[in-house]
């Protein structure tokens, strides 16, 4: 999520939303504390020490190996005390794969809203629904600010399996580092490749291609695929059927047996949004497999961003 945080720092014109978002991620701010502080600290369990250390040590492989953009991210944490970090409500069109669009200075077009607080993202989905669109309010485990204000680790990534931590931390680590204002397709899948791809060269290096924490990672990443692939077919399905010039009852009538569910088209956009894997895996192999040619080309291709 590379742009919820960034959200508050706009003008006022952008209301009490800002506000607010300013408020919660000032208390992440103000309540994070130095992981070097925490490693010092005698009363921390040793197993969650363990844990900070194998963040920085995905932090240093993803500077130093993959070529992400060096920050202060993750040197601090915050204790969310089981809660989520932020909520986040996205909507579309009931009929067409139109998303509701969110604009903001700095951060252009935006097809989600992030929220600090569960009560403001319910609000929110609220009105969305009373206008007559499809909406979905998820939780996010991490999110980015892009390099303006230094990212914690978060006390709910801890509890993450190893290899779903890696390509989280690489996954928000990507946002540092390529950023298209208002594509936020492109930035979400790129962020979601490299995370995944990075967490296998981490696994392997680390651990050898015969150990099962290389397995795991093989297939974690094989599961991601599959449930993408699928998004994408129900998405291809529905697409056809919205496209198709039927008349919007009959359409409204026949989408959920088209994709073999009850139908929420927001739903259906968020995760394929977080998916494409074959397409920027086309372009990784285009690359030789290299990370700087890879970051460079993609950089090239969007007009230097």
């Amino acid at each position: 999520m590379g742009r919820l945080a960034l959200l508050f720092l706009l003008p006022p014109l952008c209301g009490c939303y800002i506000l607010t978002q300013a408020q919660g991620q000032l208390r992440v701010l103000l309540n994070s504390e130095r992981i070097d502080t925490l490693l010092a600290d005698p009363k921390v369990p040793d197993a969650m020490k363990l844990k900070l250390l194998f963040v920085r040590e995905i932090k240093a492989f993803g500077e130093h190996e993959l070529g992400l953009k060096r920050s202060s991210n993750y040197e601090t944490f915050y204790d969310t005390k089981g809660l989520p970090i932020t909520y986040i409500v996205s909507a579309c069109r009931k009929d067409r794969f139109e998303p509701y669009i969110w604009w903001f200075p700095i951060v252009g077009d935006v097809p989600y809203k992030g929220f600090f607080y569960k009560e403001d993202a319910q609000e929110e989905a609220k009105a969305l629904k009373e206008e007559g669109y499809d909406v979905s309010v998820g939780m996010a485990a991490a999110y980015s600010t892009l390099g303006y204000f230094p990212d914690p680790v978060l006390s709910t990534m801890l509890d993450y399996p190893e290899e779903h931590l890696v390509a989280l931390i690489l996954h928000e680590l990507t946002h540092g580092t390529i950023y298209l204002p208002g594509g936020t397709d492109f930035n979400e899948g790129l962020a979601s490749f490299v995370g995944w791809q990075g967490a296998l060269e981490f696994a392997r290096r680390r651990n050898g291609i015969s150990s099962p924490q290389y397995d795991r990672t093989v297939r974690a990443f094989a599961a991601e695929e599959r449930r993408d692939e699928r998004a994408r077919e129900v998405f291809r399905k529905l697409d056809a059927l919205y496209k198709s010039g039927k008349p919007h009852r009959e359409i409204m009538s026949e989408r959920d047996r088209v994709a073999g569910f009850p139908v929420n088209n927001a739903q259906i956009l968020m995760q394929r949004r977080y998916g494409r894997y074959d397409e920027f895996r086309v372009k990784f192999e285009k690359a030789g497999g290299e990370w700087n040619r890879f970051f460079e080309a993609l950089v090239r291709e969007k007009g230097g961003l």
